[in-house]
């Protein structure tokens, strides 16, 4: 008699256990399908974050790239005419000392033109 009944509580506990795992089988499949999309979904967005920041990005080194070219030209310009001023300068200096160290007596020097 105790065997007969070890035996059916056996088979409850089976039947209940199989069909427990059964149920929370579906809803874990469920729940996976649920991950699946939102992560599909979360994937696209950041691709699209993605498109964008590179598309700004792209854009401000364009400009900047512009800025400093524009930049850099102004200031080329700016300091070829402050070199020229200061070769003129230092051109009339030399003649100035020139007529100078003549005027009190100094030998001119032989050019290597």
């Amino acid at each position: 008699m105790d065997l007969l009944v070890v035996s059916i509580n056996a088979v409850v506990v089976a039947v209940v256990g199989g069909a427990v795992a059964w149920l929370g089988k579906g809803r874990f499949d469920a729940l996976d399908r649920k991950i699946d999309r939102l992560e599909t979904r979360f994937v696209g967005q950041i691709d699209t974050l993605e498109a964008r920041f590179d598309g700004r990005i792209d854009t401000l080194e364009g400009r900047l790239d512009g800025r400093f070219d524009t930049l850099e030209g102004r200031l080329d310009g700016r300091l070829d005419g402050r070199l020229d001023t200061l070769q003129s300068s230092m051109d009339a200096m030399r003649s100035d000392l020139t007529q100078v160290a003549l005027a009190v007596g100094g030998r001119p020097r032989a050019q290597n033109d």
